[in-house]
């Protein structure tokens, strides 16, 4: 399987996932030292909304757009719609949700003076897109964020443990390949090893005869 998030981007899932990512980068910024987010499938870090692929199964709209609209809201997904409107100044006045931020960009912003942020994505056209969605038009680079094109998993042994010596590894494969499973465990195994105050998330499918039921 070839999965593309486009696809799915800013769907019931996606608000989960990056409300819970929101939580945790807000209780890394409550201390002063510095924190380490090390992304090990980072994908194209924002998407549009507006794009063909968004259009051809339109899940934004029951996940993002639902959400940003509502007048009730609970104050527990606070952090996650502030990086959302961040992105789209004029939603839902002028119209529904333009741009998603993946977890790169919501990562990013919670970076300060000192931290850090490494993104790894292997497939050479998410990676293309990553670096466009990063950088912006005439920004200046910024020196906190590193992206690398290489496998998310050898990124666990490669950057472990960072100099910050506290922070989060996000692991949030595609699963496109069997035996998915079995390279988080081994992630968590040897990361857990090297990184011991090192807070690890991982997002995961609910599979079908139980499978990663045991992952922890």
């Amino acid at each position: 399987m070839n999965y593309r998030h486009a696809f799915h981007a800013g769907n019931h899932a996606d608000v989960l996932k990056h409300a819970a990512l929101c939580l945790v980068l807000g209780r890394l910024r409550a201390k002063e030292k510095p924190f380490a987010v090390i992304d090990t499938h980072a994908g194209r870090g924002l998407y549009d909304l507006a794009s063909s692929e968004a259009a051809r199964s339109p899940e934004f709209e029951t996940g993002v757009a639902r959400l940003i609209a509502a007048k009730d809201a609970p104050s527990s997904v606070a952090p996650y719609l502030d990086v959302v409107r961040a992105h789209n100044p004029f939603a839902p006045i002028a119209g529904p949700v333009r741009w998603y931020p993946g977890s790169p960009a919501i990562a990013r912003e919670a970076l300060r003076a000192g931290d850090s942020l490494k993104l790894c994505e292997r497939h050479p056209e998410e990676a293309v897109a990553l670096r466009a969605a990063l950088s912006g038009e005439g920004a200046p680079a910024d020196a906190r964020v590193k992206i690398f094109e290489m496998d998310g998993y050898e990124a666990v042994r490669a950057f472990l443990p960072p100099p910050e010596r506290r922070g989060l590894v996000l692991i949030d494969p595609p699963f496109e390949a069997p035996g998915e499973f079995d390279r988080i465990a081994r992630a968590l195994e040897d990361g857990a090893r090297r990184w011991a105050s090192g807070v690890f998330m991982v997002w995961h499918p609910i599979k079908e005869g139980g499978e990663g039921a045991d992952l922890f």
